[in-house]
C-alpha cells in the first residue's frame, strides 16, 4: 500500500503527479504496458485522446484482476508517440475521465517515443502497484 506521497522542497512540483511514492506491503504488482488494443487485437481509436482512454481503462482492468486499485499504484510509466503538449493534454483529459476527477496522484515518468509495438499505437502505460 502507498503510505506517503511527497513533493520535497527544492524539487519541481509537476501538476497531476508527485515526485515520490513511499510504499509498504507484501505484494508487488508489475503491470505490463497497456495500450489501446482490444481483446481481438485491434487498435481502438486514432487519436491520443481515444487511445489514452482505452489504455487507461485497460490499466484499471488489470489492476482489479490483481486485487489492486488506483490508490495502490506507486508509479506509472507512459510512452507517447509524437509527444507534444496536445498529446499530454489528451492523456490528462482521459485520466480524469477514466480515473475520476480528482484522481489519486502518484509518481509518473513520461517518455516520448517514435513508435510502439504496433504501427498505429500512440500510447502505452505501464505501472507498479503495492498491496
Amino acid at each position: 500500500m502507498i503510505v506517503e506521497r511527497l513533493d520535497p522542497a527544492g524539487i519541481l512540483k509537476i501538476p497531476e503527479s508527485v515526485n515520490v511514492s513511499v510504499a509498504t506491503g507484501s505484494r508487488l504488482i508489475h503491470i505490463s504496458g497497456q495500450t489501446a488494443v482490444d481483446i481481438n487485437g485491434h487498435v481502438v481509436g486514432t487519436t491520443h485522446l481515444e487511445q489514452s482512454r482505452a489504455a487507461l481503462n485497460n490499466v484499471l482492468v488489470v489492476l482489479r484482476a490483481a486485487g489492486a486499485t488506483l490508490d495502490d499504484v506507486a508509479i506509472f510509466t507512459t510512452y507517447i508517440v509524437n509527444y507534444s503538449w496536445d498529446a499530454l493534454e489528451a492523456l490528462m483529459t482521459a485520466a480524469k475521465e477514466i480515473f475520476g476527477d480528482p484522481y489519486t496522484l502518484t509518481a509518473n515518468t513520461l517518455v516520448g517515443v517514435t513508435s510502439l509495438w504496433l504501427p498505429d499505437l500512440l500510447i502505452e502505460v505501464a505501472a507498479v502497484a503495492v498491496v
